[in-house]
């Protein structure tokens, strides 16, 4: 992919991936229905976490954030969402837009769905984020693994945090990402999106991705390249490593 990791990718008979702002990077492959694989933050990391030790500050704060949520609630949400999807598609298909329900599924998901806000995504499952009580030392951090928590059931999934302090990326989470605009999907329809934060800012993009997130081949064929080469960085204990992932990828 490039000097943009956009992490894992996905099953499914046909990807794309499109850029929404400076920041979001999604891929949308095969839509078959399925329970939301985002609400529990012990599934598949893949190869780039090998090795790596989750955070266990934001271990913590991610239990603690997942005990406030309503499973129960959530899961008949979604199948909500998910049969409205579905009638929408049927339409589609009935109007002979496109005769093969892959391409009116694709047309519903990136052109037809409503329009909404990862912050509405979050709000929708009942979750509070009140500004945090300064009094309380992890209140930031326990906002942004409740907002975490919430998108992972829209199966919605952060990559390319370790760069930032736990303040810088709340700020740029609630200032940015949970106000980007975005179709509204369901959980549990195999639209895995990735919010890709080695891309917020377009300063220092390159050195930044070659510092932390490049492999070492990658590293090399820069380097080969004539690129200069930054200092490996690593956060450690990473971040990364603890936040949710699809239980498959």
């Amino acid at each position: 992919m490039g000097s943009v990791p956009i992490g894992p990718g996905r099953i499914g008979a046909l990807e794309s991936i499109r850029t929404e702002g400076a920041h979001m990077v999604a891929s949308i492959e095969s839509m078959a229905l399925h329970e939301p694989s985002g609400a529990s933050h012990g599934g598949w990391v893949g190869v780039e976490f090998a090795g790596r030790t989750p955070d266990p500050a934001w271990v913590m704060a991610l239990e603690w954030a997942n005990r406030q949520l309503d499973p129960v609630s959530i899961t008949k949400h979604m199948q909500s969402k998910r049969s409205m999807r579905e009638r929408a598609i049927n339409d589609l298909m009935a109007e002979s837009v496109h005769g093969e329900r892959m391409a009116c599924t694709i047309m519903h998901d990136a052109e037809r769905a409503a329009l909404t806000t990862n912050l509405q995504q979050v709000l929708s499952l009942g979750v509070d984020l009140a500004p945090h009580d300064p009094a309380c030392p992890h209140g930031r951090m326990r906002r942004v693994a409740l907002a975490i928590a919430a998108l992972a059931w829209h199966d919605i999934y952060f990559s390319s945090t370790d760069h930032l302090d736990d303040d810088a990326f709340h700020d740029l989470l609630f200032t940015a990402v949970l106000q980007d605009p975005v179709r509204d999907l369901p959980g549990g329809a195999l639209v895995h999106e990735w919010v890709d934060l080695a891309t917020a800012g377009g300063d220092g993009l390159r050195e930044r991705w070659l510092s932390w997130y490049a492999s070492d081949g990658e590293r090399s064929d820069a380097a080969a390249d004539g690129e200069p080469m930054p200092p490996r960085r690593r956060r450690d204990p990473s971040r990364d490593a603890a936040l949710p992932r699809p239980s498959k990828p």
